[in-house]
């Protein structure tokens, strides 16, 4: 038993630190990586101009329609934001997560547009505490088609902020 346990504990030791496994064995292939033209259309159907750094495509929504204040006043627009990192598995599905910052009162609507996007609600928080209006962040993931995760974004984003007061862009049903 003891040898089995001693043989197996070399086995993986040899395995995980092999000299022929390097850093590089883990980056994807060129096959799996979008290009660049590929990232650009998912930045203009979110209407944002994206960073694209270490395999991880960024794309910040900055909420300027909203003015937050806690007790310590006025909460500077840059906090105020949403964010979403697009990367490439090996497997060729492109992934998204990140985050809403919404108003409570948009809270649902995200997380409905969301969900009828298949993708998954990680979790809904507080932003502050005693801010007014109340903010919630909506955190999430999703993976699929490039042009599929940005429409299900775009489709959440219309429910907030201005978007959101413009009735000839609402989904029916």
């Amino acid at each position: 038993m003891r040898i089995t346990i001693a043989l197996m504990l070399m086995l993986v030791g040899l395995t995980c630190f092999s000299p022929s496994s390097s850093a590089a064995d883990d980056t994807p292939t060129a096959a799996t990586q979008p290009t660049t033209a590929e990232w650009d259309a998912i930045g203009k159907e979110l209407g944002v101009d994206g960073v694209l750094a270490d395999g991880v495509y960024t794309a910040t929504l900055l909420r300027r329609d909203l003015e937050v204040h806690t007790e310590d006043g006025q909460v500077p627009a840059g906090l105020l934001k949403h964010e979403f990192q697009f990367h490439r598995c090996d497997c060729g599905k492109m992934n998204v997560a990140g985050q809403f910052c919404v108003a409570e009162y948009e809270s649902n609507d995200v997380i409905d547009a969301l969900r009828a996007g298949m993708m998954k609600v990680a979790s809904v928080a507080p932003m502050f505490q005693g801010e007014h209006p109340r903010m919630t962040i909506v955190r999430f993931q999703g993976s699929g088609g490039s042009q599929q995760l940005a429409k299900t974004l775009k489709s959440a984003l219309e429910w907030t902020g201005e978007a959101r007061m413009a009735p000839a862009t609402k989904p029916t049903g």
